[in-house]
């Protein structure tokens, strides 16, 4: 028979591990596509630009949306280095816990489909992890590794600690791993007091709304840079091939937990420290039981993996293709001859909108164009209604 202490204790255990949440902290975008100078009269979206860029970025913006101010877009590379195409979109910190990640996503593909910008790659991904740590275990965590009693695998890396002082003593409220130059970083420290010093009121009716306590909420949180997401590939679940490059699967919750585990593994392995030659032979301490969090969360995980030689998707292929022959249409004073192979390219769906590809291609249409006489000094004269027609010809 249990005794009251045993089932108090296994209790309270219970209760923090279904009080731990995930979700998105901080996010940049990669964006490809020419500047635009403003929206039509009827969207929903809309610009302030700065007076100013930034070092990178000739051009900066608020991006409002319904009014209510959602994210910063850079564009306009000062450097020509850089692909003049590039621009960064970041969203605003209080959207990850005032809108769901289906609501977030929605709104980013109406912005990509009005300004014709395609979703290239992920520049910045902070995944949190919070949960009430009344048995603070990180401090202990801290503790351990200090003092030799736990060893971090893989190469050296960066420790940085955070020290308050509380009734005259140092107490421990956070560390760091990894440096800003690494491909990714830890950033262990106390939640409840951060938003004591920096009040965010969304985050409290965030934990009061999902069951979480502030009370010594303690976070884990991985920034992935760019560097991470490199030949980083979602496989379709059904039949394990390619379909993707890791984008828009960061709005789903299987994927976060994946990639939390991917950036953790090999990078924030703890063992025991008994004195054996290598760290590998130690004995492993399971810190995070991502088969519990998993099966609590979601049903099914999707399945990821790192490639060595990055795969193009069809759906870029086409794109790239659809472009090309529009480019010998022009050049070739908008012969007809090219009309036909175009449209069978742009009668597939594009995987991430699950559109047509002929939407996405109007919208990219003033962009080639430009590109064309611009960059590759193809001048001709473009006839827009007789490419119409010529379209209409060969539906």
């Amino acid at each position: 028979m249990l005794t009251y202490r045993e089932r108090h204790k296994n209790t309270l255990k219970k209760s923090n591990q279904s009080s731990l949440h995930i979700n998105i902290d901080y996010l940049i975008l990669n964006l490809e596509g020419n500047p635009f100078g403003h929206f039509n009269d009827f969207s929903e979206f809309s610009l302030k630009y700065f007076d100013y860029g930034t070092k990178i970025f000739s051009q900066r913006a608020e991006l409002y949306y319904k009014n209510q101010k959602i994210a910063f877009l850079q564009h306009s590379p000062r450097s020509s280095i850089l692909n003049q195409n590039l621009a960064q979109l970041q969203f605003e910190n209080n959207l990850f816990y005032t809108l769901s990640r289906n609501e977030l996503k929605t709104i980013l593909t109406l912005f990509l489909f009005e300004t014709g910008y395609n979703f290239a790659s992920i520049n910045r991904l902070d995944i949190c992890l919070d949960k009430n740590d009344l048995n603070n275990t990180y401090r202990s965590l801290h503790k351990n590794i200090l003092d030799g009693n736990y060893l971090i695998s893989g190469r050296p890396k960066n420790l940085q600690s955070y020290f308050e002082t509380y009734k005259g003593k140092s107490l421990l409220n956070g560390f760091q791993v990894g440096k800003r130059t690494s491909d990714k970083i830890i950033r262990i420290y106390n939640k409840t007091l951060s938003l004591q010093l920096n009040e965010k009121q969304y985050i409290n009716d965030y934990y009061k709304n999902n069951g979480l306590k502030n009370e010594n909420v303690w976070r884990f949180e991985f920034q992935l840079n760019s560097s991470f997401f490199r030949n980083l590939k979602q496989y379709s679940p059904a039949n394990r091939t390619v379909f993707q490059d890791m984008t828009w699967g960061i709005f789903d919750v299987n994927v976060l937990i994946e990639l939390f585990k991917i950036a953790q593994n090999g990078y924030f392995d703890i063992h025991e420290n008994t004195g054996k030659s290598q760290i590998n032979k130690e004995k492993k301490i399971l810190f995070f039981d991502f088969d519990k969090i998993v099966t609590s969360i979601i049903r099914q995980s999707p399945i990821i993996r790192k490639l060595a030689k990055p795969l193009i998707s069809n759906t870029v292929i086409k794109k790239r293709l659809a472009k090309s022959l529009f480019r010998e249409y022009y050049s070739n004073q908008q012969n007809i001859s090219y009309i036909l192979a175009l449209n069978l390219v742009l009668e597939d769906n594009d995987v991430l909108t699950d559109k047509p590809l002929k939407i996405w291609f109007k919208t990219k249409i003033h962009f080639y164009l430009h590109e064309f006489i611009t960059k590759e000094k193809i001048i001709m004269q473009f006839d827009k209604k007789l490419f119409l027609e010529h379209q209409n010809l060969f539906l």
